[in-house]
């Protein structure tokens, strides 16, 4: 069962604000659009692999997705995680289409799609890390685990893993395999071992220290790609045709470009410039981002998105 569910890419809503809110032919969008394709592919595939294991139901199994933990200074993070008293694996997704061919002896991978190839990181190498580096983050909390399994899943079941020699019955790299038959790697791990290596109270200990631990990753994203502030285009958007700054007659946010009439556009400016811009909203630059002129307006307008608040006064800040 899944102790820890999946969150959505925050990197995903924070690139596709972007795209919006920069002018058409801005240098950096190729770029923008580029990267935003290979999160959301990740994870598309990450969910694959989510929806197999949903068939785990046994309460035996605790299972962690996206998990982000830090020994030192330095984070990392695990795709998916399946702890059971018996046995952990670490589970890295891949999702790539065409041909992966894989040199086990030299532990090099090429992505082969139609006339294009191009290298990337080993990922059995990159599970063995990160392994490593759990079993450290264990031993820093009193835990001493020795059987943790790694698994590299091909999330895409159109994509061909190809090996340029047949890895060794004991070599890490028998461990690939495509998303479909997780659950018999799974089967066969239950098979293996039989004896408890961890305690259920133990184990239970771990899953609690795991999820306080736990941090999710925020990014500037406008450091990321070099842009600054006075390069996005602020007030509301036409959620038609993403105009802007939309001028509000009566009641409805308005664009004259295209006739379309909003209540309610401004939330979805408000939560660009959360994504964008900063993690807080103080009266002023809600007026300034949005371009209205009544600070009551603001006031109200912000009263009614039920934020959660520090401060009193000119230095009141609100926080999503």
């Amino acid at each position: 069962m899944a102790v820890k569910e999946r969150e959505f890419p925050i990197r995903i809503l924070q690139n596709r604000a972007l795209i919006k809110r920069l002018r058409k032919n801005h240098e950096v969008i190729p770029r923008v659009e580029s990267d935003l394709k290979k999160i959301s592919a990740g994870y598309k595939g990450e969910r694959t692999v989510d929806y197999q294991l949903g068939f785990l139901e046994d309460k035996k199994y605790s299972i962690f997705h996206n998990i982000r933990i830090k020994v030192g200074t330095q984070y990392f993070q695990i795709d998916t995680l399946l702890m059971t008293t018996c046995y952990m694996v670490i589970i890295e997704v891949k999702n790539l289409a065409g041909i992966v061919r894989i040199d086990p002896q030299i532990r090099q991978c090429t992505r082969i799609l139609g006339e294009t190839q191009e290298g990337f990181v080993d990922p059995v190498s990159q599970v063995e890390k990160l392994t490593l580096l759990f079993k450290k983050w264990l031993s820093k909390h009193g835990f001493n685990v020795s059987d943790i399994e790694i698994l590299v899943v091909i999330s895409n079941p159109q994509t061909t893993i190809d090996f340029t020699v047949r890895p060794e019955i004991h070599s890490p790299y028998t461990k690939i395999i495509h998303s479909q038959n997780i659950l018999h790697f799974i089967t066969t791990l239950n098979k293996k071992y039989k004896h408890e290596i961890i305690s259920a109270k133990d184990l239970n200990k771990i899953k609690k220290l795991i999820l306080k631990h736990h941090s999710v990753l925020t990014s500037n994203v406008l450091d990321i790609y070099g842009i600054v502030e006075d390069e996005i285009i602020t007030g509301v958007q036409c959620e038609s045709c993403n105009a802007a700054p939309l001028p509000k007659v009566g009641t409805y946010w308005t664009c004259f470009n295209c006739s379309y009439r909003s209540k309610n556009a401004h939330i979805q400016a408000i939560d660009d410039y959360f994504l964008l811009m900063s993690n807080h909203l103080t009266n002023s630059t809600l007026r300034n981002f949005l371009h209205i002129p009544s600070r009551h307006a603001a006031t109200y307008m912000l009263k009614s998105l039920n934020l959660k608040t520090s401060g009193i006064g000119k230095g009141k800040r609100y926080f999503q």
